[in-house]
């Protein structure tokens, strides 16, 4: 087994021109040394993306997308990386070699490739008995067509059935030499008391559920007939493959009219999603029978901003929505919401209009989300002044998800109005919400970064101490780690990395002599103390990563005798935060001005740049000191009165801890602070 060598990688991302690939997609007009054009990623009217040949990365200046040409391909095709840098080696004719996995890569890899192997079996063995078989056309088929489906349709979305008969992808699973435990791990077969295997989906029409890749990643089958306890639909359950709060139902097929569209409509089921389609409305999805959850929302944001919901009309219905609502405001969506006439549901309504008629129903009958909210809750509350109260409450809470300043006051503005109550009165309740929110995340996030052991600042924070012994390690404790985003401070560090890694700076102590490093060196050294540290969470894990595969890079490329482009190796990184981080922070430097640019420069003096990343290291260093600091605060404060000998030595530890926290913040000046100063002082 094997994965894309690096070398590929990088040899791809330095041949890949930003005007050479934008300009394959979009007609490009010269602007001084740079290009611009209209944004392929919103509706824009005038030219917004701007293609910068110095820095080859393009941007939008009114909706923020944009990247290098690797994430422009991945955006605008809806690739991942590794089918996107196979697509520019293609385009510019170099090879892609793949490299071999290490043992545990390839085990990890040889089982992903047998369960999705597995599933392309079981969906090909199901398409096969419903158009070849005589049970399969004529009920499952006859299903189908019945529902107002084509068989184009049929086909593209891959629809099939399972026969009535107890092994009947059990005999063709063994026939085609497809492990049973494998199709038993993915919920296809399923074992008896005596031990042998029967299908699980008998007597059901089946529908495929695939990956935004086009994988088939897991199935839903629904039974045709009535029978007593058992559910209309059955699903695959959570896999390594399938977590059915993550999928959407139809996403690969309409991933490319959400993106064009700048819209994503969301549906209950699976027939709503193929009887819409086929009518030509193409831009929905499914979030099969249950409200739209976070990793859900998350897949729709990379394609728009703009989301409409419309489930059906019960009250179940109507719950989903409103909680769906509620998601998209606070991962910072345009959430709206929409009924159908009579409480008809989106399949039946899509066969009975032509595709203009449903397209002018939604312009015309989309509501704004918390004026949708406020509507439905009146059904629920009534409008007397304690259903009023409680109306209030609940948009007050959805209100409160809105990020942006602006839009949430408009929002208490119009809610304040329309239900009679002061916006001072109003934005005061919203903001006690966020404060309580922020609050209650901040503590979910410690509890997260601490380890249930107890908190011991003394052992855990030595090495941070501006009086440590140089040298001493703090013993290893394992501790959950938060994987992403990087904390703050992180990522004032990789962006001094990707601006200053390979600048070099004069005057680092390394006890014996003064010598030149460069700065990614200096951020290596400095860091090394916040390892795998007892009690408080140190470097995460992503950036540990980052800091030791560049200096691997830059030994082997010294080497070699060769250069290193530290930017490019984060960009080309096989880990989507690691790549994402980057990609975003080269974009975001595209909207700084021309004085920025001279600052940038004046700071740029090797002595001014050796303080501004020592400065950076110290105050994660500092940050790191104020943790520890709350933890003995918060068991001060869980301490019984009688505790007074425990007292006196958690006011001892809050003492040092203050010290070490006042040097620190003294050493935050203008000097050139190396690892040896900070240990020393």
């Amino acid at each position: 087994m094997s994965m894309i060598d690096e070398r590929v990688v990088q040899r791809i991302i330095e041949r890949a021109d930003i005007v050479d690939v934008v300009g394959d997609y979009l007609t490009l007009h010269r602007k001084g040394k740079d290009y611009v054009a209209l944004c392929p990623f919103h509706d824009d009217s005038s030219p917004s993306l701007q293609i910068s040949t110095a820095k080859n990365i393009c941007k939008c200046f009114a909706c923020g997308e944009g990247g290098t040409p690797v994430s422009f391909i991945m955006k605008y095709e809806h690739l991942t990386f590794p089918e996107a840098i196979k697509f520019l080696g293609r385009k510019y004719g170099i090879e892609v070699v793949e490299r071999e996995l290490s043992p545990e890569q390839m085990a990890r890899k040889t089982e992903r490739e047998k369960l999705i192997n597995a599933n392309a079996f079981a969906r090909d063995e199901f398409v096969g008995a419903m158009l070849q078989g005589a049970e399969g056309r004529r009920i499952g088929l006859s299903y189908f067509r019945e529902r107002g489906l084509t068989d184009e349709t049929i086909k593209e979305f891959q629809l099939g059935y399972s026969p009535s008969e107890w092994t009947y992808l059990v005999d063709r699973a063994k026939e085609s030499g497809v492990e049973l435990e494998v199709l038993e791990s993915l919920g296809l077969v399923m074992k008896t008391k005596k031990g042998d295997y029967i299908d699980r989906y008998r007597e059901r029409v089946i529908f495929p559920i695939h990956s935004s890749s086009g994988n088939v990643v897991g199935f839903g089958g629904r039974i045709l007939k009535k029978v007593e306890n058992v559910g209309k639909y059955i699903n695959s359950p959570a896999s390594e493959l399938y977590d059915k709060s993550n999928e959407l139902y139809g996403l690969f097929f309409a991933k490319k009219y959400i993106s064009s569209s700048d819209k994503c409509i969301v549906l209950e089921g699976y027939m709503d999603v193929l009887s819409m389609y086929q009518k030509g409305v193409r831009n929905v999805v499914a979030s099969s029978g249950t409200a739209l959850t976070h990793a859900q929302v998350a897949h729709i944001k990379r394609l728009t901003q703009n989301v409409t919901l419309l489930f059906d009309a019960d009250g179940a219905g109507i719950k989903a929505a409103l909680r769906g609502l509620d998601i998209c405001l606070e991962a910072g969506l345009g959430g709206k919401g929409l009924l159908l006439p009579d409480g008809g549901d989106p399949g039946s309504f899509a066969q009975s209009h032509t595709k203009e008629d449903i397209e002018a129903y939604f312009r015309e009958h989309e509501e704004d989300g918390i004026a949708f909210k406020g509507e439905r809750l009146v059904a629920e509350y009534g409008t007397d002044p304690q259903g009023k109260v409680a109306i209030i409450e609940e948009l007050a809470q959805t209100i409160a998800y809105i990020e942006a300043r602006i839009t949430r006051e408009l929002y208490i503005g119009v809610v304040a109005e329309q239900w009679e109550v002061t916006a001072e009165a109003l934005g005061e309740r919203v903001k006690r919400i966020r404060e309580e929110r922020n609050f209650n995340r901040t503590r979910r996030e410690r509890s997260a970064y601490l380890s249930p052991q107890e908190v011991t600042p003394q052992q855990g924070f030595t090495n941070l101490s501006t009086k440590a012994i140089s040298g001493q390690v703090a013993p290893k404790v394992a501790s959950p780690r938060v994987k992403d985003p990087l904390p703050p401070y992180e990522l004032t560090l990789l962006h001094d990395i990707i601006d200053y890694g390979t600048v070099l700076i004069p005057g680092f102590s390394t006890g014996e002599e003064e010598v030149e490093i460069t700065g990614l060196q200096l951020i290596h050294e400095a860091t090394q103390d916040l390892r795998d540290m007892e009690g408080v969470e140190g470097l995460s894990d992503h950036f540990m990563q980052i800091l030791d595969r560049l200096m691997d890079a830059v030994q082997l490329a010294e080497a070699e005798g060769a250069e290193v482009d530290l930017t490019r190796l984060l960009i080309g990184s096989e880990d989507d935060t690691i790549r994402e981080y980057a990609d975003r922070y080269l974009i975001d430097k595209c909207s700084l001005s021309p004085r920025n640019d001279k600052f940038i420069k004046e700071m740029e003096e090797p002595e001014e740049l050796g303080k501004l990343l020592m400065r950076d290291v110290l105050s994660l260093k500092l940050h790191k000191i104020e943790e520890q600091i709350q933890g003995v605060l918060g068991k001060i404060r869980a301490m019984g009165s009688e505790n007074v000998e425990e007292y006196k030595e958690l006011y001892e530890e809050l003492k040092q801890l203050s010290e070490y926290k006042s040097n620190a913040s003294q050493l935050l000046g203008d000097r050139i602070y190396t690892p040896s100063l900070l240990l020393k002082k």
